[in-house]
């Protein structure tokens, strides 16, 4: 097993702290032998692009190069073991907490102290995404951008409905609740019926409430959340089968088999149903990411008025689910490229490094510094994003432990088909929850 090494001024020449950056104080630049370069991988052109940019002031600065490389989403985790096992991981590479434990608890460990690295650099993170990545104390990368569930209103369709996103809740222990009333009065169908309306036609449908669907990041994890439950514990075991998450999913499911959401069938067959639905005009509310704002206000383009709210809330509040994607990295073969390798690290957690992320509209920064940079970029677009551009006190969690996201893999086709009706929840979720316990072993 490779070493934790943790990095010390005397160590390294790498100061901790707010000389991190700089070469003064007699401080020495790091270096590498002539024609070396540092090398970063990420899954995202846009991302990339944005940080050849910031890196242009940071190779300026210390005279350090560094290519940065785009390796596809459908093959970068097919990737990374395999550079493990040959040592040949790039120096830095984007990380999602469904594989960090892998890469730190695994036989292979293969990466730095980024803690030690970035020393109070830390200080000006936010802590939801900082959080996700300190596994047994040690803080293994350092966050870069985040995303958080949200919920996109049509405001021509709600404002006719007299709805107000805002004030959206749901309780599936109670007879009805306000999102469901307001899903009823915002569904159509072709003569202009409710749900529950005499000769209703689902069939005909011409608006649709809500998007319930088996979403795991935009709607079961922040239901279940807000109902009270949550998709793992604390010792990364799946507890979704809970009575909270049964609940919450059969609530769900239900708004789909009454009519008030999508088809459950073609949302099971297709996560991007929902969005389509929404962009069409269809879906009066869709429960989604920031990671989807890009898209529907390119494939709106201007045909109708949206806004941003709040996640919907349970009877424990709104409980958006963060995502985050931290720097991590890689110790080398070499241990002098590991001064080089620190020095790039601390830069990817400074404002100055994350800026030209924060103004590309690249998930939201993880230094909070740049939080008004965010909110500026989406204004120049005309996306006003300020009522969720700070976070609730207590939120929903991604997978995170060894074979985490295989878990989850294997039981969303199992929770599926409570909202195609093949199932009832509280038997289809404790089955869910065995079979992801079962892949993640």
């Amino acid at each position: 097993m490779l070493s934790r090494r943790q990095f010390v001024t005397t160590a390294t020449g790498i100061a901790l702290g707010g000389g991190v950056l700089s070469a003064c104080g007699g401080e020495e630049d790091p270096e590498l032998a002539e024609g070396e370069v540092l090398r970063m991988r990420v899954w995202d052109e846009a991302a990339a692009s944005a940080y050849r940019t910031a890196l242009e002031t940071f190779t300026a600065d210390t005279g350090l190069e560094v290519e940065v490389e785009v390796l596809a989403w459908e093959d970068y985790w097919a990737q990374v073991p395999l550079d493990v096992a040959a040592e040949t991981l790039p120096d830095v590479l984007w990380m999602n907490t469904a594989n960090l434990a892998q890469l730190v608890d695994g036989e292979d460990q293969a990466l730095l102290d980024a803690g030690a690295l970035a020393g109070d650099e830390a200080s000006g993170w936010e802590d939801a995404a900082t959080e996700l990545y300190r596994r047994d104390g040690t803080l293994w990368g350092v966050p870069q951008v985040f995303d958080r569930t949200v919920l996109l209103a049509h405001d021509e369709l709600v404002t006719a409905a007299e709805g107000n996103p805002d004030e959206l809740s749901f309780d599936p222990g109670a007879d009805s609740d306000p999102l469901r009333e307001l899903s009823r009065q915002l569904t159509v169908d072709g003569e202009d019926r409710h749900p529950g309306d005499e000769d209703f036609d689902a069939g005909s449908r011409s608006v649709i409430g809500f998007g319930a669907q088996p979403d795991r990041s935009a709607v079961l994890g922040p239901f279940i959340a807000g109902n009270g439950g949550a998709w793992q514990d604390d010792a990364e075991n799946f507890v979704f089968g809970s009575e909270q998450g049964i609940a919450a999913v059969q609530y769900l499911a239900d708004m789909a088999t009454g009519h008030l959401a999508p088809d459950g069938t073609a949302t099971a067959e297709d996560l991007g149903h929902c969005r389509s639905l929404f962009i069409d005009g269809t879906l009066a509310l869709l429960q989604t990411g920031t990671y989807d704002l890009g898209p529907v206000l390119e494939d709106i383009d201007g045909g109708f008025g949206w806004s941003i709210h709040e996640a919907v809330a349970g009877p424990e509040g709104s409980r958006p689910l963060v995502h985050a994607i931290a720097a991590v990295a890689a110790e080398p073969e070499d241990e002098e490229r590991e001064p080089a390798i620190g020095r790039l690290l601390a830069f990817l957690g400074t404002a100055d490094g994350q800026r030209p992320l924060a103004q590309a509209r690249v998930g939201i920064p993880a230094h909070r510094d740049l939080r008004s940079d965010w909110v500026d970029s989406w204004a120049e677009v005309g996306v006003d994003v300020e009522a969720v551009s700070e976070l609730p006190n207590a939120l929903a969690e991604p997978e995170q432990g060894v074979r985490s996201a295989e878990g989850t893999g294997a039981a969303l086709p199992i929770i599926a088909t409570v909202f195609t009706g093949e199932a009832e929840a509280a038997e289809a979720v404790p089955e869910a929850q065995q079979a992801a316990l079962e892949a993640k072993g």
